[in-house]
């Protein structure tokens, strides 16, 4: 990982819990039989089954990615640092510039989003595509992480933007009946990449905060970007709305990848492919109640410049006969959207309340997102 000296502490997991709750029913893909010089051979029955997975559910899980559980334990064990190793004065020092440029690089201090009022606990230290130069490196990293800060050093970045990433959008090129590496094309420009790599520490909440809010830690929301990687950890704590519009936890599988698709990857399928409602919430095992949730995150992204439009190209983008963006007229690009929705999240911009108790928010190009209560 970027930027950090050999001796960090291990990280010991959370007890897992023993206790039986309603856990979504999730396929899993294994990446392991995606092969070839640019990984163009997929299976067909990967094909099928998750391309159904994604615009049924739009969450899977993803296993032998080719990371260790060394590595893995290692990602969780620096996200620890990152939160305990620096100073609060270097996070503030650091912190991410979210509101005016809209880009979640660097750290998000607990209390930045409010829910009902509430505001949260959650930190972030995030590291976007262009942080590994040597001058950027110097505004992104505090001292304590810069040691080794070295474009070699940012494995996980690369890894699962080349590897994991690549993959996935294989299947996804094949599932919208395009080439294998036609939605690669649309994300791996180099000078054009805003992916980000996070770290973040989830503090337990107050009993008073969380009775105001219902227990839940993060609102109900969709990603902004094209795919989520989620390194899977043991507190029960995620929930994924499913079909039957039912709120469900996501369940722990040691050493796999969550994986969901946001709203990116949605607008460019037409629809077709879904970017998931999901939430983070109390855990419900009182046995895990205390701990802390550490997580680590890759969100990855298109390319700066490419328009969130139905591809043309598919037979199935352009089958589903939906439109976005006032009818594609005002279609913004992957970063004007990111760009949009990062500064306005969890603010205390004008929301309009629909059925159900959600509320609605107008975003660029006149396009709505609901935040779900």
């Amino acid at each position: 990982m970027p930027g950090v000296t050999s001796n960090v502490p291990r990280w010991e997991y959370p007890p897992t819990s023993d206790k039986t709750f309603d856990y979504a029913q999730l396929e899993s893909l294994d990446l392991s039989q995606i092969t070839g010089d640019n990984y163009e051979n997929v299976p067909e029955q990967i094909v099928k089954t998750i391309g159904d997975a994604f615009a049924r559910d739009g969450f899977i899980y993803a296993v032998n990615h080719g990371l260790s559980s060394e590595q893995v334990r290692r990602q969780f064990s620096i996200a620890q640092y990152a939160f305990d190793g620096v100073s609060e004065e270097d996070k503030v020092a650091y912190r991410a510039k979210i509101i005016e440029t809209g880009d979640f690089t660097g750290y998000k201090p607990r209390g930045h989003w409010k829910l009902k009022g509430v505001r949260d606990q959650i930190e972030h230290f995030s590291l976007g595509a262009q942080s590994y130069g040597a001058e950027r490196r110097k505004e992104v990293f505090p001292q304590r992480l810069r040691r080794s800060s070295t474009r070699s050093s940012s494995l996980p970045t690369c890894y699962n933007h080349d590897h994991i990433f690549r993959k996935i959008l294989s299947v996804l090129s094949l599932v919208l009946k395009l080439p294998p590496t036609y939605l690669w094309d649309l994300a791996s420009n180099e000078a054009e990449r805003f992916d980000l790599f996070r770290y973040a520490l989830y503090h337990p909440a107050s009993a008073d905060d969380d009775a105001k809010t219902d227990g839940v830690r993060l609102q109900g929301h969709t990603d902004f970007n094209a795919v989520s990687l989620l390194y899977s950890q043991p507190i029960v704590s995620l929930q994924v709305l499913m079909p039957d519009n039912v709120w469900r936890y996501v369940r722990h599988v040691p050493d796999a990848l969550v994986i969901n698709l946001g709203d990116a990857m949605h607008f460019i399928s037409g629809g077709y492919l879904k970017q998931t409602i999901h939430r983070v919430v109390s855990p419900p095992d009182e046995v895990q109640v205390p701990y802390r949730r550490i997580g680590v995150f890759y969100f990855a992204q298109f390319n700066r410049s490419t328009r969130l439009a139905p591809i043309a190209d598919s037979p199935v983008a352009s089958g589903t006969g939906k439109t976005f963006f006032d009818g594609g007229r005002k279609s913004p690009t992957a970063w004007e959207w990111e760009e949009s929705r990062v500064k306005a999240y969890g603010q205390d911009a004008p929301k309009k309340v629909i059925d159900g108790g959600h509320e609605e928010e107008e975003m660029i190009g006149g396009e709505k997102v609901v935040h779900y209560n």
